[in-house]
Parts: C-alpha cells; sequence; structure tokens
C-alpha cells in the first residue's frame, strides 16, 4: 500500500454510478434487425463511478463512494463487490427499484457497444448530495462522471467549491444540453468522442488536434484539462499564471489489447490517486498511461483494474506545444 497523502482530509470521494455489467461475447457489434448467436455471457461489477472508486482502492488509495443502489439482487452483490475491494460504503443511498444494469457488447476485435440503463443511479438526486455535505468537506478530492443527473453532479461541484475541495469531472458520457458551469472545475477528462460533443468539433485524431481541443477546454474554464486519445496516449493541459498554457502529449505504453472496457476508468484512478498524493499533472498521466495500458490487456470492467505493483510507468516520449 502506498500513502504518501499527509492532508488531514485523507479520502477520495467517488460521486458516481454503480452498475452491473452484463457482457455479451460477440463476433461482430450486432446491426439493426440482425440476430446473432453471442459467444457468452458475463455479470460483473462496473459504472464508472465504482470502477473509478475501485481503481483508487486497489492502487492503495482510501476512497468512499456517494451513491445509489437498488433494492434488487443486483444491488446487493455490488454492494458485497464494492465492501470487498476496500470502498467505503457509508454514503451510499439505497432506492427503491432496480440498480443500474449496463449491456456491454464486446466484438472479437476488442470494439465495445454499450447500452446502459441507469435504474437506481438515475434517482441519485441533489438532495442526496445536500446530505452528504460532511463526506464532501471531509474529502481531499472528489471525482464525477456523468452516468448520474447533471443536476445531481452540479450540486455536488458546488458544495465542492464552498468547500475548497478539488473537482476532477469525466465527461463520460455527454448530455445533449451539457451546462457550461460543468467546465468550471479543476481537471476536466474526456476521450476523443466525448471532447467532439463538448466542444462541437471533430474528434481529435492526433496530438496537434488534441492540444486545439485541451485549449479549448482550458478556455471554457476548467483549470486543468487531460484528453484521452485510446491506443495514441493522452494531452495534458494546464493553466498556469501569467495567462499561459502548459500543455504536453504522454505517448500510450505500447499493449497488445485485448479489451478495452474500462481503460479510461483505470486511467482516471490512477489519475486522482496520483494527484490525491500532490503529483504533478504531468506525471499523475504517465502513471495513469501506464495503469490503463494494464488495463486493456485484461478482460472485463473490474478485473482489469491494476494492483500499485502492476503499473510501471516508463518515462514516455512526451511532445511540449509551443506556448
Amino acid at each position: 500500500m502506498s500513502h504518501s497523502n499527509q492532508s488531514s482530509k485523507g479520502k477520495i470521494l467517488v460521486c458516481g454510478s454503480i452498475n452491473m455489467d452484463l457482457v455479451v461475447r460477440t463476433p461482430t457489434l450486432p446491426t439493426p434487425g440482425a440476430t446473432l448467436i453471442a459467444h457468452r455471457l458475463d455479470e460483473v461489477s462496473g459504472g464508472k463511478g465504482a470502477n473509478q472508486a475501485v481503481a483508487v482502492a486497489r492502487l492503495g488509495g482510501r476512497v468512499g463512494m456517494l451513491a445509489a443502489l437498488g433494492s434488487d439482487g443486483f444491488g446487493a452483490t455490488l454492494r458485497a463487490n464494492l465492501e470487498q475491494e476496500g470502498v467505503d460504503l457509508e454514503w451510499i443511498v439505497n432506492k427503491p427499484g432496480p440498480s443500474g444494469v449496463a449491456i456491454v457488447a464486446v466484438d472479437d476485435q476488442s470494439e465495445n457497444a454499450i447500452m446502459v440503463i441507469p435504474g437506481a443511479n438515475g434517482e441519485l438526486s441533489p438532495q442526496d448530495i445536500q446530505n452528504a455535505q460532511a463526506a464532501i468537506q471531509n474529502a481531499s478530492l472528489v471525482m464525477l462522471q456523468l452516468e448520474i443527473p447533471i443536476p445531481t453532479v452540479l450540486q455536488a461541484i458546488r458544495l465542492c467549491r464552498q468547500a475548497h475541495v478539488q473537482v476532477i469531472l469525466n465527461t463520460a458520457p455527454v448530455p445533449d444540453d451539457f451546462p457550461e458551469e460543468l467546465f468550471d472545475v479543476d481537471l476536466i477528462c474526456s476521450n476523443q468522442s466525448e471532447t467532439a460533443d463538448l466542444l462541437k468539433i471533430p474528434p481529435p485524431q492526433n496530438f496537434d488536434d488534441a492540444f486545439g481541443a485541451a485549449r479549448m477546454l482550458l478556455e471554457k474554464g476548467a483549470k486543468q484539462a487531460v484528453i484521452t486519445l485510446g491506443p495514441l496516449g493522452a494531452v495534458a493541459a494546464t493553466k498556469l499564471p501569467n495567462a499561459r498554457t502548459q500543455i504536453k502529449a504522454i505517448d500510450a505504453h505500447r499493449v497488445d489489447a485485448i479489451d478495452t472496457v474500462a481503460a479510461g476508468d483505470a486511467f482516471l484512478g490512477a489519475l486522482a490517486f496520483q494527484i490525491e498524493q500532490g503529483t504533478a499533472l504531468m506525471e499523475a498521466c504517465v502513471f495513469a498511461s501506464a495503469a490503463a495500458a494494464h488495463a486493456v490487456t485484461v478482460r472485463g470492467a473490474q478485473p482489469s483494474l491494476p494492483y500499485f505493483d502492476q503499473v510501471h510507468p516508463r518515462d514516455p516520449g512526451t511532445k511540449t506545444s509551443p506556448q
């Protein structure tokens, strides 16, 4: 276990979704009207919030979840799984009805298509966040994604601002009516398609595209921005004093990918774990890139999230953008 953070606040709080992932292995992704015979079905604990919480816990970070579970059998299974992973569940709210479910189709080329049924996640309300104000005030950092209602996310960001608690926002999935206020966070992290949706631009295909997009995210109000580019790597941008920006590209670790599910969650959990320990953004991204590289070599969402000794960051090639 690695605990080097000496702050009086000691815990990362993940406010987000918990899903049961029903993972269908299939030769190809289905097209409209097609019936396919799939290879198999697996039930895997998931949800972007839960995945990111487990990612932090496995690396040795202290982490709690502010989330909702349903009153169904999946709810009990999901709770037991998070407990086993060492995630603090004090702020989990129980809602009558089904828990969140995701139907994940993964084809033989490792591409995936995902349908999410929010269930209890959709019932997590701004009032639930208000009730958990103490958890936010005592957090060293709060992680958010967009698989819970947007008003709920906004309420969490506002409470973080009041308490001077850092916010990392993962913009997945991007809603049609993305409020500008969501850009006003300490760190915004998006992938290629999310970046395109957020900025109304084509998806960044290379580092130069991503440099421009990262600048736009900072102009929108984020203090720092990270854009993940799949097998290419990532681009990280920070606002510096004197209205300057520092932007760097972080090359991906070269691995043979067999399943990209939760690679982004592995990246984000590792990023938050490092930032909470006081690591600078660029260095944190190198570590996060190594965590994501491990995740794509293992099947499944949470099963692929690495433990600390499985993350092997190496000095990446970095390309720095002119100021």
